[in-house]
Formats: C-alpha cells, sequence, structure tokens
C-alpha cells in the first residue's frame, strides 16, 4: 500500500483526476496542523473517509505527515495523523488559485474515527464534491 501512494505522488498526477475509493463532500472545517516546528490554522475544504484537502498558503512537506485536530460543527474535535500526498503552491502554479494540500488518514483512534463517519453520515445527503 505505501507502494501505491508513493507512485502516485511521485506521478505528480494533477489532483482531480486521482481515482478515490470513497466520496468526497464540500465543506469549511478548520484545522489545526503541525509538521516538525510549524503549528498551522487553516481550513478543510473538502474531506471523505480515506482523506482530505487542507486549503492553506503555507507548503506542507511532500510525503511528511501531519498531525491534525479537525473541529467537526457540532461534534467533538477529531485527532489524526495524514500523510501528505500530494500540495499545491499557487504561486508557482498558473491558473491554479488553491493553495493546499492532498492528505490521506494514516492513524486515527477509532473513537476518533467513528465521530469522522458519524460527520460524513450526515454529509451524504449532499453531493459529492468535485476536485480536490
Amino acid at each position: 500500500m505505501q507502494e501505491w501512494f508513493r507512485a502516485m505522488s511521485d506521478a505528480k498526477v494533477p489532483h482531480g483526476e486521482r481515482e478515490r475509493k470513497d466520496e468526497r463532500y464540500e465543506v469549511e472545517i478548520r484545522v489545526d496542523w503541525v509538521s516538525g516546528q510549524m503549528f498551522v490554522s487553516d481550513h478543510v475544504t473538502n474531506i471523505g473517509k480515506g482523506g482530505l484537502f487542507i486549503q492553506s498558503q503555507r507548503p506542507l512537506p511532500a510525503q511528511g505527515e501531519v498531525e491534525m485536530v479537525l473541529w467537526l460543527p457540532g461534534k467533538s474535535p477529531v485527532r489524526a495523523t495524514g500523510r501528505v500526498v500530494w500540495s499545491q503552491d499557487p504561486s508557482r502554479a498558473p491558473g491554479q488559485p488553491i493553495g493546499g494540500a492532498g492528505l490521506s488518514f494514516i492513524d486515527m483512534h477509532p473513537a476518533d474515527r467513528a465521530l469522522l463517519h458519524d460527520y460524513l453520515r450526515d454529509l451524504d445527503r449532499r453531493a459529492p464534491a468535485r476536485g480536490h
């Protein structure tokens, strides 16, 4: 499985063209994330069972692990660890106005995962997101 993630990242496939196993939903969720010595508050703009997109003007580390807290509306905070699968720096990508990164979830306590899945079930009545 790790080889697949590495191959997908090395291929530099545009994020809208990757196939996903799970639906993604457009959201506006605050996320606090830590990588190395950097602590940042940003927003998640789409999310699914397998991962999310963090909109950020700060670079997330390529292939790096990111500790995060998701502030799901109406729920307790969810703590998770994600791996950066791809990132987009808007200053280096003409025509791409959104900076940020796509992360896959690699570690999450079962209680946090249950909260996330409950939140996603609540969103399921909406149409899945397109893009990111």
